[in-house]
Parts: structure tokens; sequence; C-alpha cells
């Protein structure tokens, strides 16, 4: 698990990851982040921002994929 400042961490160029899931492992990984803000028991502010960030681009892929199979 990575702590501190994760601005600190990555001078110059951060790393890139490219994942390929399917919609019930978006799903999983969303409740997994939503849980994780829920019990935030504090810390760094900036770690907290990233996770709401990946909560909402999470929660796009699901409307998304809801919208298609409509």
């Amino acid at each position: 698990m990575m702590e501190g400042n994760y601005e600190s961490d990555f001078q110059g160029d951060l790393p890139y990851v490219a994942l390929e899931l399917d919609i019930l492992d978006v799903h999983g990984m969303y409740k997994a982040v939503c849980f994780h803000l829920e019990k935030w028991p504090g810390g760094d502010p900036y770690e907290q921002e990233r996770l709401q960030h990946l909560k909402d681009f999470l929660y796009r892929i699901i409307l998304e994929y809801k919208y298609q199979i409509d």
C-alpha cells in the first residue's frame, strides 16, 4: 500500500496503467471505493480527493453500460 504524499512520490511523469475489466469487476471496484470513502479514517486529503474522483469515474462507466444495454 502506498502511503504519504502522492504528489511528492511521483516527480515527473506518473506511471500509466491500462486495465481491461468486465462490468462486474467495475461494479466491485466501485463498491470497494465507496466503502473505503464511507469508512475514511482521516489522513491525506489528496488521497481522499483521488478516491472521490475514482468513485465518480467508475460510476460513469456503470451508467454508460446501463444506458447501452437498454
